[in-house]
Formats: C-alpha cells, structure tokens, sequence
C-alpha cells in the first residue's frame, strides 16, 4: 500500500512528531510511505534521516494557494492508496488538494487537540464531511465531535498516540534524596502555564523545600518568554529555575529530572507525558480528561488545578512527602501503564480496520 502523509512542517510540536511516528510505522509494516510537508522547518528532520523515510516538502514563501495546488500534484505524482493528514489547517489543504487532483483515494484527517473553537470548528468539521475518517486522541474530543456534527459522527474514532516503550528505558532512580529536581518539556508559551510552576516553585522554596527547576521548551513567543524571565527575577529564583532551550535529548532529560510537570490548559493525547510514563517518571499534571487518562491522582503520578500556583506547590509537595518506596511504586505503575497502553501492533491493526471500512 502507498500511503502518503501530508504534514504542515517538521517543526517541533507532539502532532508533527506523532505523523513522523506513524509513518514509521507503516513504513516498518511493508507500506511504501511519503512525508510531505507544506511548509520547510526542519526541528524532525533527524528521525526523518535515522528512519529513512522519504521526505519532501514546499517552501516557506508561497502562499496559501499556491501550496493547496503544489499539495494536488504531490498527490497526482505521488497516486496514494491512502492519504493521512493531522491537524486543521493541513487537513483542509489536504481535503481541497484531493478534490482539485480528482484522485479516488481515501482520506483520513487527525484532530490532534481537546481545545474547542465553536465558530472555528463548526467551519472545519463541516468541511471535514468529505474525509472518509477522522480520528482523534482526545476522549472529549471525540464526544464533542460526536455530539455536535452529524456529518461525521458515524466516521470519527479515538486512537491514542504511538510509543515505542522497547526503545525507552526505564529509569530506576534514587528516591532517598531530600532535594528534587522539577522538569517541564514543551512550549514556553501560555497555554502551558509556566508562570503558575514558577510561583509554585516559588511558595516551595518560602516553606524550605529544595527544589531545581529545569524548563526545556521552545521560546519563540517573546513576549511569554520575557514574563517567564521576569518572574524568575522577582521571585528571587535565578539560582533554582533555570530556561535550559529546546532539546531533541527528551530522555536524556528524563535521567536528570526527578518528577515531570505538564499542567497545560489543554492537550490532545500528550507525548510529553506519554514518554515521561515510559521512563518511569511520576507526574504532576492538569485536571482534563486526557492527562487523566494517562495519570491517575495518586496512583502514578498527581493531578492539579493548572490555574492555581497553591495547588500545584500541594501537589508536589504531596510527592516530595512521600516515602522512598511509594515513589519507587509510582515510578514502576508508570512503566506497567506504559506498556499497556502503548501497543503498536494493536494501533496498527485498529488502521488497517478503519482503512478496510473504505473499499
């Protein structure tokens, strides 16, 4: 089967990483598979090269309709058996450059967020009626896709992301120190709330607790960047937050940090803490239904009011107190969640029905 997968970049982000992941994995199953990216950025390009993959993409200067026709003769050169896309704006140019290439193959759009935009998403799921599936990996998502737009209610599936937990190692760590070295691993941006982790750290360190906090993230959003570095600097925590910039090294992190933090306003199905459960790290994370799905309060890991800087500081200070043992439990609960979750031949069988549902 040829299968082409249609990306907005190869820039540094959990959906863009997830379609590379995917068409890896059909590209490991026997598929002939194509990356293509309507635009040039280049943060992925490494698994690209370590996989093999084939790749190709247009140019940051054209624009919006110059890329929907480029993405139609991709598709005529490339004559698929199937096409996945993820994302909105990639899907839309996706559904319109199908059309326009007037090419009879199937279609399969990913919806990689629980954000809902009403307006927004009433103009692009109405459009997504001429997808042959949607999936999703986010549970609210797909009840509110399902709720709300009859045009594709009987076509839209959940699919949790792809992990190879072989290729991770589980880190059996020393749970007996009293300092605790805090990391966050994604955007340095808003919805993220980073600002909230650094007053929590802040109320940690009043109460006399020691903690390091290392940020890893992308900060292009200067403005967000420059609250997060003037609140280091009011709150007097130059020497315990440090900004560390982004990385490709996630486990490599992993071994230096203790406890993961990830308490954004929204996520679709997170890679952040998907890895980090791999790894064996406990986590504090935010009260929406897909962190909850992966961390259950107490079990392996703790859930928070993302918005609140006292109940996240509870939060950990909750696991800082805990006994070596319990961390060391909570540490081998995420590896077991891990590998339950995160089976590729399963999620790979769940494509090859959808797909069989075409023909």
């Amino acid at each position: 089967m040829k299968v082409l997968f249609i990306t907005g970049s190869l820039n540094q982000g959990g959906a863009e990483f997830q379609i590379l992941q995917l068409a890896k994995l059909f590209q490991d199953k026997g598929n002939e598979v194509e990356v293509f990216a309507i635009t040039n950025y280049s943060f992925y390009k490494y698994f690209v090269v370590r996989n093999n993959l084939t790749y190709s993409h247009l140019e940051n200067n054209q624009n919006k309709i110059k890329r929907v026709f480029l993405t139609s003769k991709k598709i005529k050169q490339f004559q698929p058996n199937l096409i996945i896309s993820y994302l909105k704006i990639v899907s839309k140019v996706t559904i319109i450059a199908k059309i326009l290439s007037n090419a009879k193959v199937p279609v399969i759009v990913g919806e990689r967020t629980s954000n809902i935009q009403p307006w927004h998403d009433k103009l692009h799921f109405n459009l997504m009626r001429f997808a042959d599936a949607v999936t999703v990996n986010s549970i609210s998502k797909l009840d509110y896709l399902k709720a709300n737009f009859n045009g594709i209610s009987d076509k839209t599936y959940f699919f949790p992301n792809i992990l190879d937990v072989t290729e991770i190692i589980y880190l059996d760590k020393n749970y007996d120190q009293d300092k605790l070295h805090l990391g966050f691993i994604g955007r340095i941006s808003p919805e993220k709330n980073i600002l909230e982790m650094i007053r929590a750290v802040g109320c940690l360190k009043k109460k006399g607790h020691e903690i390091q906090f290392s940020i890893y993230g992308d900060g292009r959003n200067a403005g967000y960047l420059e609250e997060v570095n003037n609140l280091i600097l009011s709150e007097g925590l130059t020497k315990d937050v440090q900004l560390m910039g982004e990385t490709k090294e996630v486990f490599e992190v992993h071994k230096t940090i203790d406890l993961l933090i990830l308490i954004s306003d929204f996520e679709g199905f997170s890679n952040v803490i998907s890895e980090a459960i791999a790894s064996g790290l406990p986590i504090i994370t935010s009260n929406v239904p897909e962190n909850k799905y992966l961390v259950k309060d107490g079990e392996n890991g703790f859930v928070v009011n993302h918005k609140d800087s006292k109940s996240i500081a509870e939060g950990i200070e909750k696991y800082m107190q805990l006994p070596a043992a319990v961390k060391r439990k909570i540490s081998a609960n995420n590896r077991e969640k891990a590998e339950g979750i995160f089976d590729k031949d399963t999620l790979y069988i769940g494509y090859i029905k959808l797909i069989s549902r075409f023909k």
